[in-house]
């Protein structure tokens, strides 16, 4: 029996959901590649990612059997393929898992059959060329798979714990798998002795993983324990079987990476061979050129997928968690892409294919097409100008090394390359491999080690040493022995007699904590809000009958409200009841912004456009901050409307609604949702008037009156396409708006300009403006007199004297270096020209004196035209240590620590 050649990956995709949705099984649509409530996890990684708290006994689903193709990403953290991407056939940093999930449901013989069932008969595979493994000691599954479904002894392979037992980690649900292997062939290359079932090479492929989740493990040493409900969670990736059923050895070969290698082929004039062994006549450079241009084909389609999936979900380009992991994936692409064209931009042609082939399947891709794109693309460009100076820094570096006959590259050098130019470190190691160098890794990390360090800041002063482990398993023990915790702080701020049901000083349980120890307690039921949705946690007292804690944060782990205390009086107990009272003050002051966030959203949407969309949110007591979607500045005509729009909405004093409701009837009432958010079968829509409907779970005012007042003090940019307002309300928009009136009262006295009430109301003039414009204009110009003066002092027959010879692509040259007290960048330009003027073939450099103390000085580079094809004015600069550019014979930048040459 063999396969069909012409199923498309689509049609795989659509025929397993099909398949098992026959078979009983709810389609569960895949989560967000940004896990909720998972702090174990950078991203989503296995199918299993968003049942984890099923699987755990911490959440009842209405449905017992589901199914599921799940968006993974493996690109940093534990499971890190990133760099193998592009040199093997099989390694993604993007891939979807198609997985079959039993909930206490069905177990071994059922998983066994449906999977079975599913390759030979739906996928038609062919028996001869399947095998499957099981654990050592699960002669059970053996049996099954030998007496139920007719697999011959000698194709069962039996494997030890490393490969065929799975644990959701140290703690929890765990097991046997089996797995069901593909033998695609003779042809695949590599050595015989690793082409064996179970061995390291590639002819034996991996297609379906079935996990038997029967014991429990505590960590204690106990051993495993059998659970009671015993369940299945399977993965099988999407690109795997797509090979298999499309006949090819290589997952780059199929129709999910094709279409978009040929679109980059396109864009570059170049060729993606599938097979270099069949190139007839191509001698070994050949070859190798061609080997060069497939990695960089394969590494752009995959990090095409990746990027664009990142993006769709929200995670934007920055230098820390999910955002860094981003960067470096566009970065890696970028550098990749240089390789078949210098000139030609590959990554957004590729990403605008992701788009276009996936967007029907994963609607959020069409939903965030332009967001996306502009993203690719700015990031791009950022990374173009990094690229080219960072590649001039490091390729000197390198020869400075391969002169002294050294074979490594120091970590500093490294560390300041990535730490001050932003040159991310595994392309230096690439470039290093590609000259066979090698990095010191050790003396990377310590620079990096020191770095983070001197960056550690306490969490509000007042930090809490806390096993994050410990924090996760006591919250899955409290919520199946007691479920989750109950907020009653919509209605109430104030609660007594409240039993405590743990209390910890982060790394155990206690049975007490005394005054100035701090700790964690966590309650049936609580008034305080745990930090969510942007909005900070409550901060209150606790009293007992043996003391009182002041109460920092309030925090969620699973569906557990852990309360971090600080004892200010006696003691608490864990036996005692207590008496919960949130600072109203506090909450009524974040009330304020988290309604006028709302506000600020809809009136950015009114003012810029619906395609604005949440990208992030912080709400506390003393202000608020908004980060949106948008892809240039606001005007200040855009600012003022959006405030006018929200004081509107406040002073209007409209009703704040607040109702529980599907997310589906939600949305078709036009409510407003965070993508990428994972919501439950209820949700709470909070609406104010007709202006503002939006889901949340935070705490809001009555009324819009009870704001008072909003006032924007700052917009600006946060990352590429991401721009991030910061406003107050209430009270601190008062006292702000009364010190700005007050100073500019005292600037008018002390200019004479005066004006009435009506007249500055109605904005026709601004006479005190004018003013501070006219003596801004007085001093520039006294300034640029002065420089003229020092510029006219400056003899340049004796800097002239400080030509130095040096040696340019085998011919001689001179070079001058004048440091000077001038910090006019138009005096220093004519400086360099005249001194350029006076050379035959060299460059000048001129270095000026920094505006203030601790800022960077101005840097002039001219370099003679017959000398500008060797040496390039920009490559000078960063061989000073500054940054900058310019065109090959004359470039500008600045310098904080100058080199010497």
């Amino acid at each position: 029996m063999s396969q069909s050649p012409d199923q498309t990956s689509q049609q795989v995709r659509s025929s397993f959901l099909d398949y098992f949705k026959t078979q009983g099984h709810q389609l569960v649509p895949s989560s967000s590649l940004v896990p909720q409530d998972d702090p174990t996890l950078l991203f989503a990684n296995a199918g299993m990612n968003q049942f984890k708290n099923i699987f755990l006994g911490l959440q009842k689903p209405s449905y017992t059997r589901a199914v599921s193709s799940q968006k993974c990403l493996r690109a940093g953290g534990k499971h890190n393929d990133l760099e193998n991407v592009g040199f093997t056939a099989r390694h993604h940093t993007f891939f979807e898992m198609l997985g079959n999930f039993s909930f206490g449901d069905y177990f071994k013989k059922d998983a066994i059959h449906l999977a079975w069932q599913y390759v030979t008969q739906e996928l038609q595979l062919d028996k001869n060329r399947l095998y499957v493994s099981v654990f050592t000691d699960d002669h059970e599954a053996a049996e099954i798979w030998h007496k139920q479904e007719g697999v011959a002894q000698d194709r069962i392979y039996r494997f030890g714990e490393k490969d065929n037992f799975w644990r959701m980690g140290e703690t929890g649900p765990c097991g046997p798998c089996s797995e069901i292997f593909y033998d695609l062939g003779p042809e695949v290359e590599g050595s015989p002795q690793d082409n064996v079932m179970g061995g390291p090479g590639d002819r034996y492929m991996e297609i379906w993983n079935l996990v038997f989740m029967q014991y429990f493990e505590d960590g204690q040493g106990s051993g495993l324990k059998p659970l009671p409900r015993p369940s299945i969670d399977t993965g099988m990736g999407l690109e795997r079987i797509s090979a298999v059923v499309q006949n090819e050895i290589n997952n780059y070969h199929t129709d999910l990476f094709q279409g978009l290698i040929q679109r980059a082929a396109e864009g570059c004039g170049l060729e993606y061979v599938k097979s270099i062994a069949q190139m007839k006549g191509a001698s070994s450079k050949e070859r190798e050129l061609q080997h060069s241009r497939n990695v960089a084909f394969r590494v752009l389609a995959d990090h095409g997928r990746a990027a664009a999936f990142l993006i769709g979900d929200g995670v934007l380009p920055s230098n820390e968690g999910r955002g860094y992991v981003l960067r470096r994936i566009i970065r890696r692409a970028v550098r990749y892409g240089r390789n078949l064209s210098e000139s030609d931009s590959l990554l957004p042609l590729v990403v605008g294919e992701v788009i276009a082939q996936m967007g029907s399947v994963y609607p959020e891709l069409e939903a965030q097409g332009p967001r996306i794109l502009q993203t690719v693309q700015e990031e791009e460009a950022r990374f173009l100008t990094t690229l080219d100076q960072g590649t001039a820094i490091l390729n000197g570096e390198i020869d400075k090394i391969l002169g002294r006959g050294h074979r490594t590259l120091g970590g500093q050098v490294a560390f300041k390359l990535y730490d001050t130019y932003g040159f991310p470190v595994d392309l230096t190691r690439l470039m290093l491999k590609e000259r066979g160098l090698e990095l010191d890794e050790t003396g990377f990390e310590e620079q990096m080690n020191e770095a983070k360090n001197k960056a550690k800041a306490s969490w509000k002063g007042k930090a809490l040493s806390q096993d994050a482990g410990h924090l996760i398993q006591l919250s899955q023990q409290l919520q199946a022995q007691h479920g989750p915790t109950t907020f009653v702080g919509y209605e109430k701020t104030y609660l007594t007699e409240v039993k405590c049901l743990a209390l910890s000083d982060g790394q155990s349980l206690q049975a007490e904590l005394r005054q100035g120890q701090s700790g964690v307690m966590a309650f049936a039921q609580t008034p305080f809000y745990a930090e969510g949705g942007g909005q900070v946690g409550d901060s209150g007292l606790i009293k007992g009958p043996s003391g009182q804690a002041e109460v920092l944060d309030c925090r969620k782990e699973n569906e557990i409200y852990w309360h971090w205390v600080q004892v200010t009086e006696g003691g608490l107990k864990s036996s005692e009841a207590f008496v919960l009272q949130v600072n109203e003050s506090e909450r009524r002051q974040t009330a304020n912004n988290h309604s006028a966030t709302h506000l600020l959203h809809s009136a950015l949407r009114e003012v810029l456009g619906t395609q604005v969309s949440q990208a992030g949110s912080l709400v506390e007591p003393e202000r608020l901050r908004f980060d949106f979607t948008h892809n240039r500045a606001l005007t200040e005509e855009e600012l003022e409307r959006i405030e006018q729009l929200v004081n509107r909405e406040i002073a209007a004093a409209r009703p704040v609604s607040h109702q529980v409701m599907s997310p589906d009837q939600a949305k078709k009432e036009g409510a407003l949702a965070l993508f990428g958010e994972k919501y439950g079968d209820q949700v709470r829509v909070i609406g104010m008037g007709d202006f503002s409907k939006e889901l949340c779970g935070g705490t809001h005012v009555p009324n819009t009156s009870w704001i008072r007042l909003f006032k924007i003090v700052s917009e600006g940019g946060v990352s590429s396409g991401v721009r991030r307002i910061e406003a107050l309300t209430g009270e601190a928009a008062h006292r702000y708006l009364s010190h700005l009136a007050e100073e500019n009262l005292k600037v008018r006295k002390l200019s004479g300009v005066q004006e009435n009430w009506q007249a500055i109301l109605s904005r026709k003039t601004e006479p005190l403006l004018s003013w501070a414009e006219l003596i801004l204009q007085d001093r520039r110009s006294l300034e640029r007199q002065v420089q003229q003066l020092k510029g006219a002092s400056v003899d340049v027959e004796s800097l002239l004297k400080n030509t130095q010879e040096f040696d340019c692509a085998g011919a001689k040259a001179n070079r001058i270096l004048a440091e000077v007290e001038l910090d006019d960048r138009k005096l220093l330009s004519d400086l360099a020209d005249q001194l350029r003027a006076r050379l035959t073939r060299g460059v000048a450099i001129v270095v000026g004196s920094a505006e203030s103390e601790g800022k960077a000085r101005p840097l002039v580079v001219a370099v003679t035209k017959n000398l500008s094809q060797d040496l390039k004015a920009g490559e000078v600069i960063a061989q000073l240590g500054g940054k900058g550019g310019g065109r090959p014979d004359f470039a500008q930048g600045s310098v904080e620590s100058l080199k010497r040459l």
